[in-house]
């Protein structure tokens, strides 16, 4: 009976190092190139099509949604 508990443990112990820790140290993530991680974009860009000749973008980063970080 006490092999089986500590098989539990060690099943346990497996699950959260595959995971749980990976995501709290952040794996799987880049800094996102669109904002440089801040989250925010202001951006202009020619555009003839517009009245002032320049499509202008701000606010919230749409590739990370705000996060600065994007999944690998």
């Amino acid at each position: 009976m006490e092999a089986f508990g500590g098989l539990a443990v060690a099943v346990v112990v497996i699950v959260v190092m595959v995971f749980v820790a990976p995501r709290l140290m952040g794996g799987n993530t880049i800094t996102c190139t669109r904002c440089d991680g801040t989250g925010q974009i202001n951006e202009r860009w020619p555009d003839p099509s517009e009245v002032s000749g320049f499509h202008v973008a701000k606010g919230v980063c749409p590739k990370c949604k705000g996060k600065g970080k994007v999944k690998t």
